[in-house]
């Protein structure tokens, strides 16, 4: 018979195992369940569902379950005081306080689909994950951006499903790349965030990329970036980029050692073409 794990190898092999077996291994054993408690749970991604459910990797909690198990199960989840999230996803969650079980998460990754407002959700997650490493929030409705979590996290991606509706804050973003798919012509206001560029200056590199799904959609706004910036009108000659042809691109100095370069291109991505709009500062000796 093989000898019995030490601790720091029972710990590192609890800590690391699937959630789902964790539990239930842990759960038909006393002496299990006082290690467990101490030790980190692991997930890869926790979904949650509107007020109904939340999904950790393949282990599942529904308000709809009964019985002991279902209370076992939130006991076991609520009783660990931080759980590691390699991703959490929101899902028409409105507030936190909706969500079914109250947990404590540690995350460098958030996304959120049909919530109202992202902030509401913030509470769940522990102070130590921000600076997030990425945000995405899919969008079908108004939604005020500037937040310090919007302008602190690394990589941040917004997608918005209405196009009719305006993205408020942008313009007042201090972040040095963003990027926004499915881009209707009414849900953002170009003209207000390069007028913003040009009053209280950016740093070299920013880089803001608006991905429109039909050209019709960008070459609007490339209409109305004209209308405003006829004069700062260039060909961009020495920039290595294939140009939407026939389209108005732009070159406006904000500062003696920055410039603000604005073009039209078509990409590939695995849904097919995209339209993107560039904004972007560059340095005057490029």
């Amino acid at each position: 018979m093989p000898p019995p794990l030490s601790y720091p190898a029972l710990k590192l092999v609890l800590e690391y195992l699937d959630v789902k077996k964790r539990y239930h291994i842990t759960s038909r054993n006393n002496g299990l369940q006082k290690i467990d408690y101490l030790i980190p749970l692991r997930v890869g991604t926790l979904t949650i569902w509107k007020d109904t459910s939340v999904s950790l990797d393949y282990l599942e909690y529904k308000t709809d379950y009964k019985g002991t198990f279902a209370k076992l199960m939130k006991k076991y989840l609520e009783g660990k005081p931080n759980i590691h999230v390699g991703c959490v996803g929101f899902y028409y969650v409105k507030s936190y306080k909706q969500v079914p079980l109250k947990l404590n998460l540690i995350t460098n990754t958030l996304v959120t689909i049909g919530c109202s407002n992202f902030s509401n959700l913030l509470p769940i997650i522990d102070s130590r994950s921000f600076p997030l490493k990425k945000l995405q929030l899919f969008q079908d409705r108004l939604i005020y951006v500037d937040h310090p979590v919007v302008n602190t996290t690394e990589d941040v991606i917004f997608q918005f499903e209405g196009e009719n509706e305006l993205i408020k804050g942008i313009e007042k973003l201090h972040r040095k790349k963003l990027s926004i798919h499915n881009v209707g012509y009414e849900n953002i206001d170009a003209v207000k965030i390069i007028n913003d560029w040009i009053k209280n200056g950016r740093e070299v590199g920013t880089e803001y990329l608006l991905g429109f799904t039909f050209d019709f959609w960008m070459k609007r706004m490339l209409r109305d970036l004209k209308n405003e910036f006829d004069e700062f009108k260039d060909d961009l000659e020495g920039i290595n980029v294939r140009f939407l042809a026939r389209e108005p691109r732009f070159l406006i100095p904000i500062s003696p050692t920055s410039k603000i370069i604005i073009y039209g291109t078509e990409i590939q991505s695995k849904n097919g073409t995209v339209y993107q709009l560039v904004l972007k500062v560059v340095s005057t000796e490029e």
